[in-house]
């Protein structure tokens, strides 16, 4: 239609599209509708410039050329072969394709780029042009191509990188919060609404926040340090109103430095992150409005704040294995801290998980949903008053009415461990036994592993099936921890839960206030009259292998004036039976320091001077390889898989285990025993019996009560025949 405006997308991050249509339509567009990680509009050729400059949210601007159907790659092909691209690109520039597909029959997105390029290069060719080239790092002109239900829509991408990119970061941390997340967040936090010019980050990070509020408080626009644009190489860029929409924006940012009464300041534990901060603002030449520090939120104490202002934090929330605890508690240490110093303030606090948000204790009054790239998110606002203070369940009480208020599912867990209580109630008495599993996944929707140790409970996720919603399974572990609280009549800080999740950043807070720290994350617990270290809150496994239980013991039989070499020694627990069963001499082997100081400590605890007994770290491989010395027991232990970075070559347990025991052989005495375990549940042993060799699988002689439901191990015992 004559006159009609020119059609462009902007794109963003998911849940952030109703303020992308707010910022957009204040920039002078018409017509923005949301759609799903993008807005739509209409605009001229200024408002699009004055987009590209002044955009704090949006992540690309494209500019559509062509749409079409296109089922195969010679339709796509076809259709871009008669494009005029002498209209978008310039035979001696640079180009580059990008390429998105939904449910299309094509898929495979570099495919598809190909073949767009491969049109584009042919369509000069054919002009009898000389053809552009292809560039990966900064392109001339970038072509995108999305495919949805075979629908192709071409566009320029008049961005050409991420507008995230301001041109200020020198240094990120971990993982940084993109530029473009963090001025969203803070339009949602309220952030320049409000009378007060007073922002605090107290674990700024790289100080991307900080950084954001400033400009955006100081008027400067987020493109004005920008040195690439996709706009650039563009055939039809009009560098003229470029520098009109430049100069503008230079004139708005001399304005603004003019003002004095902002307050923005940040602090972080992490002075590598303080550094990389004072790099960034530095970079950004906001050294006179932004104030860092090093500090943990422990020391807060220490600081004076204004009455009034906005508090606006991401937490580190690594998800590894096993720090679901550490992070939920330094949730509540923040809430403590927020309530404490800054009642009075707005907050403004980013979370991952609900059980985190509830650890701070405080009344939300607004809650945004995001994306932070694949995470799902929520922006928690509040209002730091004391009607908004919540009294938090104590984590050293226990719940003694919590069965009415468990749901039908949950019931039948209950029943389950009740019932394994009841089975395992014998065994345990008779034994003496304090540290045992109680349940492994016997529901399919509770897929946990809860071991009781002492006066203290560890469970384990198992990895849920992608076929499972990440909500759905923890809602049931929180379930669990309810179920295995009340009826085990354990506090819930006396609860350890390992969580499998995806991971964000580099864990900064580990052993802050938390049961992780070092006076308290490892415990003494006792078994078969021994005491051994656990440490229930902080790596992959506590210590001690449960199911060995028997193993241990029957070496112990074994050892009286006898030498034990234990490879892969983990943290010598088998070792700390022999010696204390007499044991002339143990011999532990293991790659990791780590495990070998804790087996050190496990004969100390023990009353054994680890000095008369040898440590060695080393890849038990190599090392074997060399060794000279024989011994009359021998535990081989090896992981089913390791590509550890000190190794040379990866280990696989089914392919290398003939070798390996093999050279175990070498160094056993005459009428020696070799113990070979391993817990490959598809494993097949390879190693026969022969005139020299005694083999024979033991596995059911060594597995107690609470681990003949689902065996973690198996065992072989090779004797060494006397000649």
């Amino acid at each position: 239609m004559l006159g009609q405006m020119p059609q462009f997308i902007a794109t963003c991050a998911t849940g952030l599209e109703y303020i992308l249509v707010d910022e957009l339509t204040s920039l002078g567009v018409k017509n923005a509708k949301e759609g799903l990680s993008l807005v739509h509009f209409e605009a001229d050729w200024k408002d699009v410039y004055r987009t590209l400059m002044w955009s704090r949210i949006a992540s690309r601007i494209y500019y559509p050329i062509a749409t079409f159907d296109a089922e195969d790659d010679e339709a796509l092909y076809n259709h871009c072969s008669i494009i005029d691209w002498t209209q978008h690109i310039s035979p001696d520039s640079t180009f580059l394709v990008h390429s998105q597909s939904f449910r299309s029959t094509m898929s495979h997105t570099k495919f598809i780029s190909q073949r767009v390029k491969d049109a584009i290069v042919d369509y000069f060719k054919d002009s009898e042009q000389s053809r552009p080239d292809v560039d990966f790092d900064e392109p001339d002109v970038v072509i995108h191509c999305k495919i949805r239900r075979n629908k192709v829509t071409l566009s320029v991408d008049l961005a050409g990188t991420g507008l995230h990119r301001r041109g200020y970061r020198e240094i990120g941390g971990g993982a940084p919060i993109k530029e473009n997340l963090a001025s969203a967040l803070l339009v949602r936090a309220g952030w320049g609404k409000a009378q007060s010019t007073n922002l605090f980050d107290p674990m700024c990070g790289s100080g991307t926040f900080l950084i954001e509020a400033a400009m955006a408080m100081l008027d400067i626009a987020p493109g004005l340090n920008r040195r690439y644009l996709g706009l650039y190489g563009w055939k039809q860029f009009d560098s003229e109103l470029w520098n009109e929409i430049q100069r503008d924006a230079s004139e708005r940012k001399q304005t603004g430095l003019k003002k004095t009464e902002l307050n923005i300041s940040g602090s972080d534990v992490n002075p590598r992150a303080i550094r990389n901060a004072q790099l960034n603002i530095a970079q950004a030449g906001l050294d006179d409005f932004i104030k860092i520090s090093i500090a943990g939120i422990d020391q807060l104490a220490q600081k004076h704040f204004p009455e009034n202002g906005l508090l606006i934090v991401n937490p580190p929330y690594s998800e590894r294995l096993g720090e679901r605890q550490q992070v939920l508690e330094l949730y509540s240490e923040l809430g403590s801290v927020i309530k404490r110093q800054f009642c009075g303030w707005q907050a403004s606090v980013l979370s991952p998980d609900k059980d985190f948000g509830h650890a701070l204790g405080i009344r939300a009054k607004k809650i945004y949903k995001f994306n932070n790239g694949s995470i799902p998110c929520e922006l928690l606002n509040f209002d730091l008053i004391e009607k908004n203070f919540l009294e938090r369940e104590s984590e050293d009480k226990v719940d003694i009415d919590f069965k009415s208020k468990l749901s039908e599912q949950a019931i039948q867990l209950c029943n389950r461990l009740e019932k394994n209580q009841a089975r395992l109630k014998k065994y345990l008495n008779k034994e003496n036994v304090k540290c045992y599993r109680v349940y492994d996944a016997d529901l399919p929707e509770y897929n946990v592993a809860i071991d009781v140790y002492q006066n203290y409970l560890h469970i384990q996720e198992y990895k849920p099936p992608k076929t499972v919603d990440l909500k759905i399974a923890g809602r049931r572990l929180k379930e669990v921890e309810r179920v295995a609280s009340g009826l085990f009549q354990l506090p819930r800080n006396q609860i350890f839960i390992k969580q499998r999740q995806q991971q964000k950043g580099n864990w900064q807070y580990t052993g802050q206030n938390s049961k992780s720290s070092d006076t308290t994350k490892f415990l003494t617990i006792a078994e078969g009259g021994r005491k051994f270290l656990i440490n229930l809150s902080d790596y992959l496994d506590t210590g001690l292998f449960l199911d060995h239980r028997k193993t241990r013991e029957k070496i112990a039989q074994l050892a009286k004036g006898k030498s034990l070499l234990n490879l892969f020694c983990y943290t010598a627990s088998v070792s700390v039976y022999a010696a204390t069963a007499g044991a002339i001499k143990t011999t532990n082997v293991d790659l990791s320091r780590t495990y070998l100081d804790w087996g050190k400590r496990n004969f100390i605890e023990n009353g054994v001077n680890p000095e008369k007994h040898q440590f060695i770290k080393a890849n038990c491989v190599e090392w074997l390889k060399s060794e000279t010395q024989t011994y009359d027991l021998i535990f081989l232990d090896p992981p089913t898989f390791s590509n550890s970075k000190s190794m040379t070559e990866h280990f696989d347990i089914q392919a290398d285990h003939t070798a390996l025991i093999e050279l175990c052989v070498k160094r056993l005495k005459q009428g020696g025993v070799l113990f070979f375990s391993n817990n490959f549940k598809k494993f097949k042993m390879q190693v026969e019996a022969t005139d020299e060799l005694a083999v024979k699988e033991i596995t059911k002689q060594t597995l107690t009560p609470d681990f003949q439901r689902n065996p973690l191990h198996r065992l072989w015992m090779i004797n060494r025949l006397d000649n």
